[in-house]
């Protein structure tokens, strides 16, 4: 239901959009995280998280018997209602991560950027543990692609681990680039959540040198961080938010869920990347339709033709059956934020 409140740079509001297109197909049957990326000549990449696969094709998640780590999916158009291809690698019978590390680790998606007539993709290095909610960040990895025009099935893909960054997840979050250098925003994993940015030289970059990424510290770009740094965190964040430049806003706008369980939505602004950035501003909590249901990963999709700003988020179940069961959740919704800053 639409609806309006006040913000700080105005009227907001918030209108629900129909999620339909993520349910058209037959073998995919939902997953989270939900980052999106221009990589070219109108073409929006998806990246996703854990990924339900229905092998038999009956377009029920519930006969689905696997759930692969990550999957991507492709649009040919910015428009929202253009239809979406899925990939993932192996077979729809026996279904594989899109994106691979050896042994029993796991990658899940964070963000990304096209560059250099590439594509760049940052993924959280996942374990599993016996404790607490059952996995841990352990670290972080960048894929570059070779030949992201190509169909992704044919894709080379050459994968670098990152440096040791004292648990900060680089690039689990938002990435952007100007003309030198590409930022990447990234959480301290697990739990505590600060927030720092870091950047790369392009050209390092797309050859997969991570040695020479430097830090936002003190008010500086510092490189050679031997200790973990001080008082650089920029914010409390998630593991996955959003940041982009809005043209209308004039700013840096930073899209996040706040809370646990029956979270909301809210957004900071900034002049710069760096910040400072304002206090968080919530403009809207998701209906939730069951005790055991929770709201998550937020992201902004400034690709996208709106007069507003398209968002995602997920909405996930503790309750593992009604997860498998229930096909309105689990698919990424959709919201659209439109501010007024005549009224």
């Amino acid at each position: 239901m639409p609806g309006f409140l006040m913000a700080q740079e105005g009227k907001i509001m918030v209108k629900e959009i129909d999620n339909s297109i993520f349910k058209k197909d037959n073998y995919w049957r939902g997953a989270d995280g939900a980052a999106t990326i221009d990589f070219g000549s109108g073409k929006i990449l998806w990246l996703f998280s854990d990924t339900f696969i229905d092998q038999d094709g009956t377009g029920k998640r519930a006969h689905s018997k696997t759930m692969i780590r990550n999957s991507i999916a492709v649009q040919d158009s910015n428009s929202l209602s253009s239809e979406l291809t899925y990939y993932f690698k192996g077979t729809k019978q026996k279904p594989d991560d899109f994106f691979q590390v050896p042994g029993k680790h796991w990658f899940w998606t964070g963000h990304g950027i096209s560059l250099m007539n590439k594509l760049v993709v940052f993924l959280i290095e996942e374990t599993s543990i016996h404790t607490g909610i059952g996995f841990e960040a352990v670290g972080w990895y960048v894929a570059v692609i070779d030949n992201p025009s190509d169909n992704p099935d044919k894709w080379i893909i050459n994968y670098f681990k990152g440096p040791k960054t004292f648990g900060v997840i680089v690039g689990s979050s938002a990435v952007l680039q100007d003309d030198d250098f590409v930022y990447a925003f990234g959480v301290k994993e697990p739990a505590t959540h600060e927030t720092y940015l870091l950047r790369f030289e392009k050209g390092k970059l797309i050859e997969g040198d991570l040695s020479h990424l430097e830090w936002w510290v003190n008010n500086n770009w510092t490189g050679n961080i031997e200790e973990e740094p001080e008082s650089s965190s920029l914010f409390t964040g998630q593991t996955e938010f959003s940041v982009h430049y809005d043209q209308k806003l004039k700013k840096f706008i930073q899209i996040q869920t706040y809370g646990f369980g029956k979270a909301s939505i809210g957004y900071r602004l900034a002049d710069r990347l760096y910040g400072p950035w304002s206090e968080p501003v919530i403009f809207y909590t998701p209906l939730l339709k069951e005790d055991k249901e929770f709201v998550y990963t937020a992201n902004a999709h400034p690709e996208y033709r709106s007069d507003g700003i398209i968002i995602t988020y997920n909405i996930n179940n503790f309750d593992f059956g009604r997860l498998i069961s229930n096909e309105e959740i689990y698919f990424p919704k959709i919201i659209e934020i439109v501010w007024d800053k005549d009224k």
